[in-house]
């Protein structure tokens, strides 16, 4: 499992160098968005069942639960479960250059999410389908340091969604 991880990891680790070095911008400027109007539920994963003769099956992506926890290595600085619509999620402590940025998303329902590092000028965005849960992740190396940053999602109306943002102290190596 670990080493799959790290495989998809590494692959979208790519990706996202790839994004950040062709000038990404989502062509839309304005000011900083408010905190969302409906705060995200913050949870924590829901404990395994077992039975005694079957060894417990991890639980598949969820819009109900957060998609990476500080168990997974990395260090959570904003996470939530169940939102819908737009919203803008601070950077606490701000960005560092060199520092890698990991974003996991969990995002249901017909429509298209897209998640931008305002500070960073790099965005992405995900095709979200109706009853089936898609994950992603993307880490992101900071190219300068700024005091503050922020991440911006802009989800479709039928569009439901979960994220954890955090810092990799062991992102993948860059190819």
């Amino acid at each position: 499992m670990a080493r799959t991880s790290r495989s998809i990891r590494l692959t979208l680790s790519v990706c996202a160098a790839a994004l950040a070095t062709t000038s990404c911008g989502s062509g839309h400027h304005g000011t900083a968005s408010p905190a969302p109007v409906h705060p995200a539920h913050l949870t924590a994963p829901p404990a395994p069942t077992e039975s005694p003769d079957t060894a417990p099956t991890p639980p598949g992506p969820s819009v109900h639960q957060v998609p990476l926890t500080g168990s997974d290595g990395i260090k959570v600085l904003a996470s939530g479960t169940t939102v819908k619509g737009d919203a803008t999620y601070p950077i606490p402590g701000g960005i560092k250059a060199g520092r890698t940025l990991a974003i996991a998303i969990n995002c249901e329902g017909p429509g298209r999410l897209t998640t931008q590092v305002r500070s960073a000028g790099v965005f992405f965005p995900l095709q979200c389908e109706k009853d089936k849960v898609l994950p992603a992740l993307n880490e992101i190396q900071m190219p300068r340091t700024q005091s503050t940053g922020s991440l911006r999602f802009t989800a479709d109306p039928g569009v439901t969604w979960s994220f954890t943002i955090g810092w990799d102290p062991y992102p993948p190596e860059r190819r």
